[in-house]
């Protein structure tokens, strides 16, 4: 399943999404890489009921900085993390 991103809330400063088809890794995951973002307040995540409810993923920012600016930033920074993580493993795994 291909997850996807749902908009609950957006204003100048908050940005709430739900994260469909996805569980607690990506909630988590996204949450603390945006709490280590210069213009995010507050980042949090939570699941209404485990098995029937996705993730839902709340972003303050300072608003100096639109909160989907600060998600676009947050998804970069987890993919470049990933994609070093990968070249790591490969270049150990080939030793």
């Amino acid at each position: 399943m291909v997850a996807t991103i749902k908009i609950e809330k957006l204003n100048d400063r908050e940005l709430t999404i739900k994260l469909v088809g996805e569980d607690h890794t990506m909630g988590n995951l996204i949450s603390k890489y945006a709490l280590n973002h210069p213009n995010v307040q507050i980042a949090a995540y939570s699941i209404d009921h485990p098995l029937t409810e996705p993730p839902k993923v709340v972003l303050v920012t300072d608003g100096s900085k639109s909160p989907l600016e600060v998600l676009k930033d947050v998804i970069k920074e987890v993919i470049d993390t990933t994609e070093k993580l990968l070249k790591v493993s490969e270049d150990l795994l080939s030793r």
